[in-house]
């Protein structure tokens, strides 16, 4: 349920991402709101001719954060949101949307390709420009204790820091 809250508090952000989860419990909570405004509309209207009154303001209702949902889907698969047109057309529309849901995001794809360097192969070395970022950093740590800003101790806690975790730390803004 709280996937479908959220998707419905990005009303109309058709920016950002979509994780499967939040795709298909949105989708399963607008149907049911949707079969549950189709009950409404026979009981008011009687079984013979129901007007879908009801289940079409919650059709209608739905419509935008519905579209939002699959371009940001679509985004999380790293394609065009314009490929929501997709499911527009007849029956190529019903595999598009099954499709759009079902697959993996590129995030887990890539994530899973990082960590095994690829087809199923080891993790792969860091480049060149990886290392010569490593040495820039312990020479200006160097440098530091060298003029006495730090001591040889944080030197080489510092230094030990950086050959572990190549990367430079991201502070927040």
């Amino acid at each position: 349920m709280s996937a479908y809250i959220d998707a419905m508090r990005r009303y109309a952000t058709f920016s950002g991402r979509s994780t499967r989860t939040e795709f298909w419990y949105y989708h399963l909570v607008f149907l049911a709101l949707a079969f549950g405004g189709l009950i409404i509309d026979v009981i008011i209207a009687g079984p013979r001719e129901p007007q879908p009154l009801v289940s079409a303001l919650i059709v209608i209702g739905h419509y935008l954060p519905s579209l939002a949902i699959i371009v940001r889907r679509l985004h999380d698969l790293d394609k065009s949101g314009w490929l929501v047109l997709t499911c527009l057309i007849p029956l190529v529309g019903i595999i598009a949307f099954i499709v759009i849901g079902s697959s993996a995001s590129r995030a887990h794809v890539q994530d899973i390709a990082a960590r095994t360097g690829g087809a199923g192969h080891p993790a792969r070395q860091p480049d060149a420009s990886s290392s010569a970022d490593q040495i820039g950093r312990i020479e200006k740590l160097a440098a530091l204790r060298s003029s006495g800003a730090i001591t040889d101790t944080e030197f080489e806690t510092m230094k030990a820091s950086i050959i572990q975790n190549p990367q430079p730390s991201q502070k927040p803004a």
